[in-house]
């Protein structure tokens, strides 16, 4: 008998839409198996193996969940935003990412209530981000407005807009495109005003290291343009030893056929001191480009910038 392959998978609507998107790959590259979501939640797994938790670093709730289930063999591949994912140090004993589909694009968003705008904001009007990075740049770029925390899925956050508990919100705009929110979306930032976060817009799945059969299966769908250029920058990430407390930024593009250019940021809290670096590098070695740009970074300053961020956290 064939082998029926479980993915873990959140069970938000921009979550099931990729797993769905990955499976839908996943079967018309390998037709001989069968694919399954396993749609989780976070609260059963920390109650099943709190113990366990403990040794798996400090990731979001759910990146560990979908983890621990494919550790206790409750599922074979996960799914994930790879924003959430922390850098492959941090990846448990036993799981290895060894594929990414093709990256949308991974620039950010911004969601007003209709007929308004980010220019026609006025003063102190609230934009909300559950991201400090975001945070970072909104304050830098737009100091007249007041950033405030806002958290949810996507189509909660832009909900809340419409509610007005914010005047507007700041979101991936990949996101926004998949779960059919394009339509609200009023700007769209360019890098060298808002950063995207390092591998925003891609989609990667994970899987224990020694289940030769998934990986198998998973390089058959592997696109490998996204898988470098977010190596790259995941590396940079490495190398700066960043947290989802520290507003750290990374862009990796193509310069032709072989060569690559990234562009790294690093951002007090506070928006006041933002620091950039841009280099190019080999396609045949991403990582090494990754931590020639967090190099540069910390020669102007990161070091200081990110311990600030972590003391503060």
């Amino acid at each position: 008998m064939s082998r029926t392959f479980r993915i873990a998978t959140r069970q938000s609507k921009m979550a099931m839409f990729q797993t769905n998107l990955a499976i839908k790959l996943l079967q018309k590259a390998a037709p001989e198996y069968t694919f399954e979501a396993v749609p989780m939640t976070s609260d059963g797994c920390y109650e099943r193996f709190k113990g366990d938790l403990k040794t798996i670093g400090g990731k979001g709730a759910f990146v560990k969940a979908l983890e621990l289930a494919m550790l206790a063999r409750e599922a074979d591949i996960a799914m994930h935003s790879f924003k959430d994912v922390p850098t492959d140090e941090d990846l448990p004993e036993g799981l290895i990412i060894p594929c990414t589909l093709e990256r949308e694009d991974p620039r950010d968003a911004v969601v007003c209530r209709e007929g308004e705008s980010l220019a026609a904001l006025p003063n102190g009007a609230k934009i909300g981000t559950s991201s400090v990075r975001r945070a970072s740049q909104i304050k830098q770029a737009m100091p007249h407005l007041n950033v405030v925390p806002l958290r949810g899925n996507a189509d909660t956050r832009v909900a809340k807009v419409d509610s007005k508990e914010v005047d507007a919100a700041v979101l991936a705009y990949a996101g926004l495109c998949r779960i059919d929110l394009k339509h609200r979306v009023t700007d769209v930032f360019e890098p060298d005003i808002m950063m995207p976060a390092v591998s925003q817009g891609a989609v990667c799945l994970e899987c224990r290291d020694n289940d030769q059969e998934a990986l198998e299966v998973l390089s058959r769908i592997n696109h490998q343009p996204t898988f470098t250029v977010t190596t790259a920058e995941r590396s940079m990430l490495t190398a700066l030893g960043g947290s989802c407390h520290t507003p750290i930024a990374g862009w990796c593009t193509y310069q032709g056929d072989t060569e690559l250019q990234l562009t790294g940021m690093v951002a007090s809290l506070d928006g006041n001191r933002i620091i950039r670096a841009t280099h190019n590098g080999t396609a045949d070695n991403p990582a090494a480009l990754g931590e020639v740009v967090a190099q540069d970074l910390l020669t102007q300053g990161a070091r200081e910038i990110l311990d600030a961020c972590e003391a503060a956290a």
